[in-house]
């Protein structure tokens, strides 16, 4: 999201409005914030000349195993000014600037016999070139295609690129894509030593300069052929499904689905064990101690699973 001191007020508010409503799509029912952001919220919106606080910014190498309590700050239920419910309201989306009406018809694959690797190429060759796609595209952007080991026995699955990822064509870079890194390392592992690949090989677009739109079910409906085809090729032993996007993609739609009650326990994808958890921005926009240990147990389960020696220092984390 962009500096809220160089936004003009109406697009500043839509900016956290939107964050918001990602955040209830994830179950979360309060987040915290800074006093001197809420201030500064405050003086943006009544459209005061005081120039407001930057919101803090997110370090360049987030430290997933170090974290120090966080400041005092003032808890803000989400929704309290609307009247109270059953059922959640809806969320509307943005509009995207345009979707192919060819993302109406995914593509059938059958992969060729061979190698993984070569198999594997193949199907690259396949993303890369697919005119859908390279349709979908923002100015400047390349399609995003799975990266790793071939022989994984874990496959990290994410959602939709964003701009880092788009920029560079390749899955998992930027903060989040540091932050899953130490995640990874943490574990004992390395990148180089899973895959790693998303639902939607393309970011999806829409008419505002800043922030990610989640893709429609077009879009994902697209995609999903590549993925699985990617998933036969690799045949982990364990998938993790990073964020609800993932989650719905591999196990299909539900708008009743809440990660806060998904994840923790064992799927299944095609008869591979799937542990559900939080994307790593999840995590980039809730620092805190706990939302660190929910998704640190998440991957203690999966070390397990794949019978990962575990230390007690590891186990202690966040604790």
């Amino acid at each position: 999201m962009n500096d809220s001191s160089t936004m003009e007020p109406a697009d500043a508010a839509l900016a956290v409005l939107e964050e918001l409503k990602r955040q209830r799509s994830e179950g979360t029912r309060h987040l915290y914030m800074e006093e001197s952001t809420l201030q500064g919220l405050e003086e943006l919106l009544a459209g005061g000349k005081k120039e407001s606080p930057p919101i803090a910014a997110v370090p360049d190498k987030p430290r997933f195993d170090q974290v120090s309590e966080p400041p005092a700050v003032a808890k803000v239920p989400l929704g309290t000014q609307a009247p109270e419910q059953e059922k959640p309201v809806p969320v509307s989306q943005p509009t995207p600037k345009s979707v192919n009406p060819a993302l109406a018809k995914p593509p059938e694959i059958s992969l060729p016999d061979g190698s993984k690797a070569e198999r594997w190429n193949w199907l690259k060759e396949r993303v890369l070139g697919c005119e859908v796609c390279q349709s979908e595209l923002n100015p400047g952007a390349k399609v995003v295609f799975g990266v790793g080991n071939l022989d994984a026995d874990l496959f990290f699955c994410g959602e939709a690129p964003g701009p880092e990822e788009e920029e560079a064509g390749e899955p998992f870079v930027g903060p989040a894509g540091e932050l899953l890194d130490k995640i990874i390392s943490v574990m004992g592992l390395s990148r180089e030593s899973v895959y790693l690949g998303n639902v939607v090989n393309f970011r999806p677009r829409h008419e505002r300069a800043y922030g990610n739109r989640p893709p429609t079910s077009e879009e994902l409906n697209f995609c999903l052929p590549y993925l699985r085809a990617q998933l036969e090729i690799i045949k982990p032993k364990i998938v993790v499904a990073l964020g609800k996007t993932a989650t719905d993609g591999l196990l299909g739609p539900d708008p009743q689905r809440r990660l806060g009650q998904m994840r923790g326990n064992w799927h299944e994808y095609e008869g591979i064990p799937m542990m559900v958890t939080y994307h790593p921005s999840y995590l980039l926009h809730n620092p805190s101690k706990s939302s660190k240990r929910k998704v640190w147990d998440d991957m203690l389960l999966v070390m397990e699973k794949l019978e990962l020696p575990i230390s007690e220092k590891q186990r202690s984390f966040f604790q």
